[in-house]
């Protein structure tokens, strides 16, 4: 099965390798480098949070935020501890600066998708624009070879999880709050 994967995952690489090119390198430059750290998603939680009327979705975003980024940075990269594609490949000559730290999950698609999909579970217009801004982070990384497929793939879906979960955490009370009222 990790032949499979493997495989998959360097001809993926082969591709991205394949269509670099002077158009979508700068474009994607942006779009990495405007979500390293989580800054342009933290920005997004923060205004939710200063602002009234969004305050409450706004916890809901960033603890959805919190909880991808602390379990695909802080506790599944270091219990896989898989190489990145730069550095297991000797052909890959990168477009980006060297991120540190292991592969796999991609906090950059889980942290990504995250937000999106909180942001989805709320507005499905605005959530719509925001998951393809996901998609796009996410294609950028392995893009840059800075992550395999697989990578993204698994961090998507791990971003997914955290934000429905947390949706749904935040709803159960809120309905077992207001059923307690009445």
């Amino acid at each position: 099965m990790y032949d499979l994967i493997l495989k998959a995952d360097n001809a993926a690489a082969d591709f991205m390798l394949g269509i670099q090119n002077g158009f979508l390198t700068p474009l994607l430059k942006i779009v990495t480098y405007a979500t390293e750290k989580g800054i342009l998603w933290i920005a997004i939680g923060l205004f939710l949070l200063l602002y009234k009327p969004t305050r409450r979705f706004g916890i809901v975003y960033a603890v959805s935020l919190f909880c991808a980024f602390m379990l695909s940075e802080y506790v599944l990269k270091f219990i896989v501890c898989r190489e990145r594609p730069f550095i297991m490949r000797d052909d890959i000559k990168l477009l980006i600066s060297a991120p540190s730290g292991y592969s796999f999950p991609s906090s950059h698609s889980c942290s990504s998708f995250a937000c999106a999909v909180s942001i989805f579970l709320k507005k499905k217009k605005i959530g719509i624009a925001a998951l393809v801004f996901a998609f796009v982070v996410g294609f950028s990384r392995v893009y840059f070879t800075v992550h395999w497929l697989t990578d993204v793939l698994v961090g998507a879906v791990i971003g997914t999880l955290c934000a429905v979960l947390v949706y749904a955490v935040f709803e159960y009370i809120r309905k077992r709050r207001n059923a307690q009222i009445c």
